[in-house]
């Protein structure tokens, strides 16, 4: 994002590589399903991609802060809190739009309210709704607390809706299912989401994962349980696909594919060779073996002292692989430059 420097404390260039870190979030995720399932899951603000097509207006808000291409416009009693955040979002929208694309518009609006009751009344959206974005139009309103009161998490709340726009832009405003927004704005954000784990482990050994029809119908309904089933679902879903391989190339692969006009679907193909039932089915067969300690931790059968070695060991392993896997490819990004220069 192409923000000027400012004096106000907002952090310089766009951070570096990030997959290495992203690359074990295997082990990560089954670490956090375990500790989440000792001290109970709790509960977080949703987020969505759509609104009223006339856009997002809060009378309220008439405060605003001007960051290179960016607005931040909010209530008169969250100046202080606007200024924090305002400092923030060039690395944050670096961040998100890393692992999502080279480099998009960085246009952007974002309204900022006390409660997400005016989320709600600004957009449309179910009550339940803490944040929502407009790709279209690059619009974004947040909340500071969620429908409960409770103070919402406003970095991931804010690169959530962030990617929203990324993706619109980064696929060329292409039409893409709910699902496949909803996952990847959870994926990108960054961190362990314990309620969403928790909601997924759940599902995977009671009521089944939600196969696409019904996920994408569960996000255009208005009940908060279904929809958390389905963050989760979508998020972990598209956690398999961006790390198939180790830098996200077939999943950028796929943003290129649906910027030069191929179906969704083909998209897939293009950039996986595998169809994407292929894949998904692929990722519904490895559910159960990720949380096959979950009936036993969940049933108060097994100590998670006794899962913590077996989880330490796995995360060893998955770290050795991973070191390899990067020692290779350096090697081969040094054989392809000095072949470039005529070197090799």
């Amino acid at each position: 994002m192409n923000f000027p420097r400012r004096t106000q404390g907002v952090l310089g260039p766009r951070t570096g590589r990030r997959g290495a870190a992203g690359t074990l979030w295997r082990w990560v995720h089954g670490l956090a399903l375990a500790a989440v399932l000792l001290v109970g899951a709790w509960s977080t603000s949703a987020r969505a991609a759509t609104g009223r097509a006339e856009g997002f207006e809060v009378e309220r808000a008439t405060g605003q802060i001007t960051i290179g291409r960016a607005t931040l416009r909010y209530e008169p009693e969250l100046a202080e809190e606007a200024e924090a955040l305002a400092a923030s979002i060039p690395q944050w929208w670096s961040e998100v739009e890393h692992p999502l694309a080279r480099d998009v518009d960085d246009t952007v609006r974002i309204t900022f309210v006390d409660h997400a009751g005016r989320v709600a009344e600004a957009s449309g959206m179910p009550h339940w709704v803490a944040g929502v974005a407009r790709p279209e139009a690059g619009d974004i309103v947040i909340a500071r607390h969620g429908p409960d009161g409770a103070p919402a998490d406003l970095e991931r709340l804010l690169k959530h809706e962030m990617a929203h726009v990324i993706l619109h832009r980064a696929t060329g405003g292409a039409e893409l299912p709910r699902w496949f927004h909803e996952g990847v704005a959870e994926s990108v954000t960054g961190g362990i989401s314990l309620s969403r784990a928790h909601t997924l482990a759940q599902a995977v050994f009671g009521a089944g994962v939600p196969d696409l029809e019904r996920l994408e119908a569960q996000f255009h309904g208005t009940d908060g349980p279904d929809a958390a089933v389905s963050y989760a679902a979508a998020r972990d879903l598209v956690e398999f696909l961006r790390h198939r391989d180790p830098h996200g190339a077939s999943m950028r692969q796929v943003f290129a594919e649906l910027r030069a006009g191929y179906d969704f679907d083909v998209a897939f193909v293009r950039a996986y060779h595998a169809s994407l039932p292929e894949l998904v089915t692929l990722w519904r067969d490895g559910l159960p073996g990720r949380f096959v300690w979950y009936p036993m931790i969940a049933s108060g059968g097994l100590p998670f002292f006794f899962l913590l070695p077996l989880v330490m060991v796995a995360w060893l392993r998955r770290r050795r692989l991973l070191r390899r896997g990067w020692e290779r490819l350096e090697q081969e990004d040094a054989l392809a430059r000095d072949a470039a220069w005529g070197l090799a």
